[in-house]
């Protein structure tokens, strides 16, 4: 016999609404292993997040994409505040990152006078990364070390050893001259795994595990970013970039 307990409806929990979405969004808790991709950020969801309402609507955010600020001052481009837009600019259904020169299609940081675009995941990425096959830690450029030289010599990324445009985000190593792309090459990948590659081993639970990995790098840094937003009053002041960015 029942306890006479209810068991609550799902249809009957609080909404809340988003501008990049028609639609109300209810509280989702996503698991690993549920292959969701956020609509803001597009990385795996991970963690508390909100969902679309409407069963055939497949719209998914974090909550820390959910609350990421309209606006904000970015080291990367101290003349004008880059403005946060909820689908690709420029009417197209893509967009191209400056900081890491991939395509998104989701939310950018957008700056309309001078046609400059961030992913939210780049926008808030450390400073600094640390790789274990490298003595020094990697401090983060706004773009390569060749950037204006004009004897055509281009930076090479150490990791996966391609050319890489001189206006690229890249983590550098001034003491070994060594530098990684911002996302790909940044973190570690010991040899191990390499070497299963190249062999044409690959492994799901090891490529799923280095997705949740890095998704959960992402967000973390988003949301001390955001915590350190409201413990400010909500206020971000304006950054002035360091020299020692601009080798």
């Amino acid at each position: 016999m029942g306890s006479g307990k209810t068991r609550a409806n799902p249809n009957n929990r609080p909404t809340v609404r988003h501008p990049s979405h028609d639609h109300p969004l209810r509280v989702f808790k996503s698991q690993e292993g549920d292959e969701i991709i956020c609509s803001g950020c597009e990385l795996e969801l991970i963690g508390q997040a909100y969902k679309c309402t409407k069963s055939e609507c497949n719209y998914f955010l974090h909550k820390s994409c959910f609350d990421l600020p309209g606006e904000t001052h970015h080291k990367s481009h101290p003349d004008h505040p880059l403005t946060l837009v909820h689908s690709p600019p420029y009417g197209q259904s893509t967009f191209t990152c400056d900081a890491c020169g991939e395509h998104g299609s989701g939310f950018t940081y957008h700056c309309s006078n001078c046609h400059y675009d961030v992913h939210v995941g780049c926008a808030f990425v450390p400073e600094s990364v640390e790789r274990e096959d490298h003595e020094h830690p990697l401090t983060l450029l706004y773009n390569t070390p060749c950037k204006g030289r004009e004897d055509g010599v281009t930076f090479i990324c150490d990791v996966c050893e391609e050319d890489m445009p001189e206006n690229l985000w890249v983590y550098y190593c001034k003491e070994c001259d060594y530098g990684t792309h911002v996302h790909s090459c940044a973190t570690y990948e010991d040899n191990a795994a390499k070497k299963g590659e190249e062999e044409g081993e690959t492994s799901s639970v090891a490529s799923e595990m280095k997705s949740v990995m890095d998704a959960r790098m992402e967000m973390a840094m988003m949301q001390l970013q955001l915590d350190a937003i409201d413990a400010a009053g909500s206020y971000v002041g304006s950054w002035e970039p360091r020299r020692g960015y601009y080798w």
